[in-house]
């Protein structure tokens, strides 16, 4: 098995650690996207041949801009493919503020709301790509890449989830096609990486080759 996994804004990398340790010897390759520490390996050409593409959030819309189709199967894990106007744009112009005022606080609360506060030190935050990572929120609009998709897609999410809420969820996906978990906050591979696991795998052996 070959994954490829992009992480969802505010995050960094580390995020998949937990997921990972339980995908056994599956070839992975992870993204890194900047808002936390450094980012690293976000080249297209260097994704592997046939992989399925697993992205959190942010990493989701990500992936269906950058990927251009390039994966056997989509993997969204609390994701979607554009955020305003599901949310109030006036939400994500709010954060800009805080970080453009106080990074270290307005990230912590935002860990605080996911379900992961003190996720990472202050110290490793990256303000301007965070910033970037908001413009995307509010630009990107890749509903029409996720419509043209001839993939098979699995959607995972948590009704407590705040960020991306089950009714902007379901209307994305489709009611009837996202798998779902009573509770993990936003941060799904973090707090349930076994069942987040387990329902990769399937998935996965269900679109091999």
């Amino acid at each position: 098995m070959r994954f490829v996994l992009v992480h969802g804004w505010g995050f960094n990398s580390s995020i998949w650690g937990p997921l990972i340790a339980q995908l056994g010897e599956a070839e992975t390759t992870v993204l890194d996207l900047g808002f936390v520490g450094r980012a690293n390996g976000s080249e297209i050409g260097e994704w592997p041949e046939n992989a399925i593409a697993v992205g959190h959030s942010l990493g989701v819309l990500w992936l269906l801009r950058r990927g251009g189709g390039r994966f056997r199967g989509l993997v969204s894990i609390q994701g979607f493919d554009r955020y305003c106007p599901h949310i109030p744009k006036s939400r994500v112009v709010a954060l800009k503020r805080g970080i453009d005022r106080d990074p270290a606080s307005t990230m912590e609360a935002f860990w605080a709301s996911c379900g992961a506060p003190g996720f990472a030190p202050s110290s490793d935050l990256n303000a301007d790509r965070l910033r970037d990572g908001l413009d995307w929120l509010i630009q990107w609009d890749a509903e029409d890449a996720r419509k043209s998709l001839r993939c098979p897609i699995l959607s995972l999410a948590t009704r407590d989830d705040v960020i991306v809420p089950p009714a902007m969820t379901e209307v994305i996906w489709g009611k009837d096609n996202v798998v779902w978990r009573p509770e993990g906050g936003h941060v799904l591979p973090w707090k349930s990486p076994e069942w987040c696991a387990a329902h990769v795998v399937e998935f996965a052996n269900s679109v091999s080759p």
